[in-house]
C-alpha cells in the first residue's frame, strides 16, 4: 500500500502542527530522566536549526507529543543566520569549520558550490518533516551511544496533524501539557 501524502501548508505564512512519533514496539525506553532530558534538547535544539517554534512538548516513556508553528517566509535565510542554526544543532566547531569551507570556497572562485551548500541546508529548515527527521538523528546519535543500543528506536513514520486553528489549536495544547 502506498503511503499517504502528508498534509502541510506550502508557500509563506504560518502553520501549526501535532507531531507523535512512539517507539519501536511501544518500548518503554525514556523512562529514566537522563533519557527525557536528552529527547527534549535533542528537540529543542532541531527547532532552533529547523526555525520551527515549539508551542508545546512533551516526552513519555514511549513516545511524544508536539505542538509546533512553523512560519515560512519569502525572505533568504542569511549566511551568518545559516552558522549560527548550525552551530545551535552541532556546536560552534561545526559551524567555524563550515564558514572556513566556504571562505576556502569562494577563495578558488567556487562561488557556486557555496551557494549549493547553503540551498541544501535553507531546504531542512521551516519543514516539518526535515525538523522531525532532523531531531531524530540528533536523538538516535546519544542514546545509542550512551545506551549502547542497536536496532530501530522509532516504529515507522511520525504522524502529523494540520491544526487549523481556532479552538483546535488550543485543545491540542492544553492536551499535550
Amino acid at each position: 500500500m502506498a503511503r499517504t501524502t502528508r498534509l502541510k501548508r506550502t508557500g509563506a505564512g504560518v502553520a501549526y502542527y501535532h507531531l507523535m512519533s512512539q517507539t519501536n514496539d511501544k518500548k518503554f525506553l525514556f523512562e529514566k530522566g537522563k533519557m527525557k532530558t536528552a529527547l527534549v534538547d535533542a528537540l529543542k535544539r532541531a527547532a532552533a536549526f529547523s526555525g520551527i517554534i515549539l508551542e508545546a512538548y512533551v516526552g513519555m516513556n514511549n513516545h511524544f507529543h508536539v505542538v509546533c508553528k512553523v512560519v515560512r517566509g519569502t525572505d533568504p535565510i542569511s549566511e551568518d543566520e545559516i552558522l549560527h542554526r548550525v552551530a545551535i544543532l552541532k556546536g560552534e566547531r561545526a559551524a567555524e569549520e563550515l564558514a572556513l569551507r566556504w571562505k576556502r570556497f569562494r577563495s578558488l572562485g567556487h562561488d557556486d558550490m557555496v551557494e549549493a551548500e547553503q540551498k541544501r541546508l535553507c531546504d531542512r529548515m521551516n519543514d516539518i518533516s526535515e525538523f522531525m527527521k532532523t531531531f531524530k538523528e540528533v536523538f538516535n546519535i546519544r542514546f545509542k551511544r550512551e545506551r549502547e543500543y542497536t536496532g530501530s528506536i522509532w516504529s515507522g513514520r511520525f504522524k502529523s496533524t494540520l491544526i487549523e486553528g481556532g479552538r483546535y489549536l488550543e485543545v491540542c495544547r492544553r492536551y499535550v501539557y
